[in-house]
């Protein structure tokens, strides 16, 4: 099940291709050149993807900055083939994920193969993993600190 920033619920097909599956996210129009698109799989906030075309090439990253967990990315400004989170300014690679200023440390997005095909925008399926940071608050309070 994905949730797409602009409707509520809508399923998509998978499609297996080198032994990996991957999932269509969007139609290829819903992407606009150089700016960001959220997709959300399933009810977890912390299966928020961003997906960007720039210069026709396509590029999806994790939408949650590392820096202080907001879910933003998809907002962020573009610049060659880097994206800044708009709430603190931390810069990283669309093309890697890594962060691009050393000095914000060493935190980056998690970077997913992406592709189109048949005017259909597909992404590699995404495997929920909770961050240690959410485990280690959840366990400390007993709640989850993102929905309650």
């Amino acid at each position: 099940m994905v949730n797409k920033d602009f409707s509520k619920e809508a399923e998509f097909s998978e499609m297996v291709k080198n032994g990996k599956t991957y999932v269509c996210i969007c139609n290829s129009d819903d992407l606009t050149e150089g700016k960001g698109k959220k997709i959300v799989f399933e009810d977890d906030v912390d299966m928020q993807f961003a997906v960007f075309r720039i210069k026709n090439n396509l590029y999806c990253v994790s939408n949650i900055c590392p820096h202080r967990h907001a879910t933003r990315i998809f907002e962020g400004i573009i610049r060659g083939l880097t994206v800044t989170c708009p709430l603190h300014g931390w810069t990283f690679s669309l093309a890697t994920g890594e962060n691009t200023n050393k000095h914000q440390g060493i935190k980056h997005l998690t970077k997913y193969e992406i592709f189109e095909e048949n005017d259909k925008i597909y992404m590699e399926k995404p495997v929920l993993k909770i961050p240690k940071w959410r485990e280690n608050v959840q366990i400390e309070s007993g709640r989850n600190p993102v929905f309650d």
